[in-house]
């Protein structure tokens, strides 16, 4: 069965509330405070009711009793919650006596509801299944059973393990560090979870890196604890058939490719949350102008319930845009009647009966339709105010290494220094290209990075995302790392430095469709995706926990992109560190850029013999190519970018073929990537393109999603410590202690869930010329001091949630 995230949750709740049949047929829901969140969260009242439910009843509050009706109890796997199932059917329990109401005192009642259907949101404590057996309350019960409940999910194949604020600050901060593990138990916990309810048991692999040469990895632990929590409930999945497909996890971290949260990525889902403001993580509010020259303040949801979003979401914003026109097209084309009545054309009788008829539908999808393109218009001002034809070309030139024509890219230097000394940039798009240039520079030292930052004029605040980087990866090493995720068996590396040596990973065989321009780079993690199905990944580079039963021959491939290959053939670390000067590019861009822009150094363009010859250089300026995200066949007539017309002539050509066979997807298993750090939309579209090639279900999830503003702040604040208000630390809680869910067993989760803070924490866009937020300090400066950050935008929540700017 293809996995939906999106209904199985609500098909969980729906299963119990259609499962539980009482003869009277009227039955009455018990919940507690945090099932009730849960439950709201996917089921309306009016779903809920319309399953012959006569009530919705609090187990904290006093209840009457009605020992006429059954109850069906959705409760939190707490030991305050399962002392007051025992008391309301009169049962024993070690907490102390009830009396009348479930109060405290008195002697036992007696069964408050004639028998009770209970599903606890998540697994049962063996402590507290023996409380229930113990308590004599047994025979009252018809039913318990656990539900896959806790995680979250973006999409259909898309889940997310969210912690409750500041992901990268809890995985990746030096500050943080009992809470570490605890966020880790918690992760594990909801990936077990995902494995319930896709009712697998995989076999699990995960990214191994040396530690003193690619700094530390998070996917290790997390594999071993995610195996430790399977094995603890592996006797109690279903028992499947011997020859059932292995589905396979391979758990990564985002040091495999911190090249992906930074570039701009075209499709529709992407821009919009990049580019425009989206509140509470799916709301978007703009001004539609009505018919009579009035304006209205409309909100559209992105959700489920849309089905243009659902429909489009995923797609390059051109063929998003083409598609959207011609579903509006086809609405007023086939509902001409309802048109020419608006025009104040004359109808008669029997129209005028079709027109009142098919009129609301009409409204909904047209308002729908309206509010997609006005959303795709925003966005377009945006690409063309923000100059992002130009920084995302050259940003997709600099991860290549070659230009949309397949021809050496040269020119990266004179052109990054061109957008630097622009005024016309944002510094947030400049800060975004210049960690590309250090990426793909490895030779730079920490002190030219900074320099640069300095000459670009860059913030506080930006600076410390360059700095802060370097927790996230290794800035000497992330290059390697990255083309060793990219290595195909058949790859050889020529270039040492510069991600032209990934050119042949990114390559794409002529029967498949060619990349735009500006999206011409391929996300690491789908190199993961198609070495897991292909068999070519290294088990070297990507071990098992414990490997599977019958392993395929075809993993067998030695060494591939191993990080631990012995021989003389490979460059060691070390070596390559020597050598990073000589051969590195680094060396004439940084020179040409900090000439440019006026800085004194020692380098000179007469100091290499390595340059290009003048002639051999591309001088000219990025602006004089083709100004759109147009495919490489494509030509330049055809492709201008409008803010509400977008052409391409890769707009005729079709996605990648999904011509395999749903039987083969259904005969193979699946294959679940988890990545520690956030996922990208560019990676969710990799995933979708390797399903679709391979007729395979590829699922993957993360922590949160990446919002390219939102990554680079968070990074900015990684060697900061969280101050209050009172200018003292504020010592950052695990997760658990909001969610409920996922401490140790001897601690009640009902007594840490925090209500208030069990929601999802969203902010409003940020420029990287902001100043460091007040509730952040350096850890190293010693300083107490509390910096005010003013967000153009709008004001940040602090770590509480609380709006500082209304204090």
């Amino acid at each position: 069965m293809t996995a939906n995230f999106v209904e199985s949750k609500r098909q969980e709740f729906i299963n119990a509330l259609v499962g539980v049949r009482p003869r009277e047929r009227f039955k009455v829901v018990v919940v507690d405070v945090r099932s009730l969140k849960l439950l709201n969260r996917v089921l309306k009242l009016s779903e809920i009711l319309e399953h012959d439910v006569a009530r919705i009843e609090k187990i904290e509050n006093n209840r009457k009793d009605d020992p006429s009706i059954e109850a069906l109890y959705f409760l939190t796997p707490s030991k305050q919650s399962v002392d007051t199932l025992i008391a309301d059917f009169g049962g024993a329990s070690s907490a102390q006596p009830r009396g009348p109401g479930g109060q405290p005192g008195g002697r036992p009642n007696r069964a408050k509801y004639r028998a009770a259907h209970v599903f606890f949101t998540s697994e049962l404590p063996d402590q507290l299944l023996a409380r229930v057996k113990k308590s004599g309350i047994t025979q009252h019960m018809k039913a318990l059973k656990e539900l896959c409940i806790e995680y979250d999910s973006h999409g259909n194949r898309i889940f997310l393990t969210r912690l409750i604020n500041r992901p990268l600050y809890r995985l990746y901060s030096p500050l943080v560090t009992r809470g570490f593990n605890d966020e880790l138990e918690l992760i594990s916990k909801k990936l077990v979870n995902v494995c319930g309810a896709l009712k697998e048991t995989p076999v699990v692999r995960y990214l191994l890196l040396d530690q003193e040469t690619y700094g530390d990895t998070k996917a290790r632990p997390l594999a071993f604890l995610f195996h430790t929590e399977m094995d603890r409930i592996r006797e109690g999945m279903p028992k499947d058939a011997d020859d059932k497909p292995q589905t396979e996890l391979i758990i990564v971290d985002r040091s495999a490719d911190p090249i992906a949260p930074i570039l701009h990525e075209f499709t529709y889902e992407a821009m919009v949350y990049d580019l425009l403001e989206i509140e509470d993580g799916i709301k978007y509010t703009y001004t539609a102008k009505l018919g009579s020259g009035e304006e209205e303040v409309k909100t559209v949801q992105l959700d489920d319930n849309d089905s243009v979003w659902q429909e489009f979401r995923y797609k390059h914003i051109s063929e998003a845009q083409e598609g959207i026109m011609k579903q509006f097209k086809e609405l007023l084309g086939s509902n001409r009647a309802i048109t020419d009545m608006q025009a104040g054309g004359k109808l008669n009788l029997n129209k005028m009966r079709d027109v009142i008829t098919s009129m609301p539908q009409f409204k909904v999808q047209l308002t729908l339709l309206s509010a997609h393109i006005t959303m795709m218009e925003k966005c377009m001002e945006q690409f063309k105010k923000r100059s992002l034809n130009d920084l995302a070309m050259l940003e997709q030139n600099l991860v290549m290494g070659t230009t949309p024509d397949d021809e050496k890219y040269f020119s990266g230097d004179i052109d990054i220094a061109d957008m630097l000394i622009n005024p016309d940039i944002e510094m947030r798009d400049k800060l975004r290209l210049l960690l590309v240039f250090f990426i793909a520079n490895p030779s730079l030292t920490e002190n030219e990075r900074q320099k640069l930052a300095s000459l670009a004029k860059f913030s506080h605040e930006a600076r410390e995302t360059i700095k802060n980087m370097g927790l996230v990866m290794r800035w000497s090493h992330a290059l390697d790392l990255i083309k060793q995720v990219q290595e195909r068996p058949s790859q050889t590396t020529k270039s040492k430095w510069g991600l032209s040596g990934m050119r042949s990973s990114n390559s794409h065989k002529p029967d498949e469709v060619k990349p735009y321009d500006l999206s011409r780079y391929t996300p690491a993690m789908k190199n993961v995706l198609e070495g897991s199905i292909e068999g070519y990944l290294s088990e070297d580079l990507f071990p098992y926990v414990v490997p599977p039963d019958k392993p395929s021959q075809a993993r067998s491939v030695a060494g591939v992109g191993s990080l631990r290959s012995s021989g003389s053939a490979r460059t060691t670390p070390t070596m390559a560190q020597g050598n990073e000067r000589s051969e590195s590019p680094a060396t004439s861009m940084w020179s040409t850029i900090a000439n440019t822009v006026g800085l004194q150094t020692s380098d000179t363009r007469a100091s290499t013999g390595s340059q290009p010859t003048p002639a051999q250089r591309q001088i000219k300026s990025l602006r004089s190519g083709r100004p759109t995200w147009q495919k490489r066949e494509s030509s330049p007539a055809s492709t201008s970018v409008s803010s509400t017309s977008l052409t391409s002539s890769a707009a005729a050509a079709t996605a990648v073929s999904s011509t395999r066979q749903t039987s083969r997807q259904q005969s193979q298993g699946r294959v679940i990537l988890f990545v520690i750090g956030g996922i990208t939309f560019s990676e969710i579209r990799a995933a979708e393109e390797i399903s679709r090639k391979h007729g395979r279900e590829v699922i993957i999830g993360s922590t949160h999603m990446i919002e390219p503003e939102d990554f680079l702040y968070e990074v900015s604040t990684l060697s900061f410590e969280v101050m209050g208000d009172n200018g003292r630390r504020i010592d950052i809680k695990p997760s658990l202690f909001a969610f409920g869910y996922g401490g140790p067993p001897e601690v009640d989760p009902l007594m840490l869930y925090d209500e208030r803070s069990d929601v999802p924490k969203w902010r409003s866009k940020l420029s990287a010329k902001d100043e460091p937020p007040k509730d952040v300090r350096s850890a190293g400066s010693g300083s107490s001091e509390s910096h005010h950050r003013s967000d153009r935008h709008g004001s940040r929540p602090d770590d509480r949630g609380h709006d500082r700017s209304q204090e």
